[in-house]
């Protein structure tokens, strides 16, 4: 085993979790919310959507998943996803006390988990990072044995694992921090940044 590839790999994963998106703001908004568990289990969720990418990469599955008709509907199911989400932090950033209606809010952990398996499943962007960058890096390493891609593999998802994990924690021990303004102008920036991946989804179906 290779600990440059190792290294690689494990970077490769934390570029695909790392930039600002939809799976990201939403575990930042149900951290605040409720703190770990329910921020985690969003990135979770998540991770468990990009194992899948990566059975179906494996196992050939990239011709199917790239027919326009099966694109088209996963990008519908994304936008009507993504805009649901950015008008719930919009209405929480709505609230008189926000802080307050926070608190009394119980959030779920199977919500959480489904809400960022689904983000991440119905996301375009998704798509091209795993059957674009992954699937020509898995060729590369088609040489290895079925082990050692198993083993490669992991250590993207466990790179996922870790910039999770510091969001979670992050939001987590810094939200006690947060004053009701600074919470409501949060909520409308995540609305109007999962706006925008919803209407980027849009117009790459035009």
């Amino acid at each position: 085993m290779e600990l440059f590839l190792v290294f690689k790999m494990m970077m490769l994963g934390v570029s695909l979790a790392a930039p600002v998106g939809p799976v990201n703001i939403e575990m930042i908004k149900r951290g605040i919310h409720g703190g770990f568990f329910p921020s985690w289990l969003t990135g979770l969720g998540a991770m468990t959507a990009d194992v899948l990418f990566l059975v179906c990469i494996y196992f050939g599955m990239t011709a199917f998943i790239s027919q326009p008709a099966v694109e088209v509907t996963i990008t519908l199911i994304g936008v009507v996803l993504l805009s649901y989400l950015a008008w719930s932090a919009f209405a929480t950033g709505m609230k008189g006390n926000i802080l307050q209606s926070m608190q009394q809010r119980h959030i779920g952990g199977s919500s959480s988990f489904f809400t960022g398996f689904g983000m991440a499943l119905f996301n375009p962007i998704n798509f091209v990072f795993w059957f674009g960058i992954f699937g020509s890096t898995l060729s590369g390493i088609a040489h290895f044995s079925l082990s050692e891609v198993l083993l490669y593999s992991f250590f993207i998802i466990f790179g996922v694992i870790l910039w999770n994990l510091n969001i979670a924690l992050t939001v987590h021990f810094s939200r006690h921090l947060i004053n009701d303004g600074t919470l409501r102008g949060l909520m409308f920036v995540c609305s109007i940044v999962l706006v925008y991946f919803a209407v980027d989804m849009t117009l790459r179906l035009i």
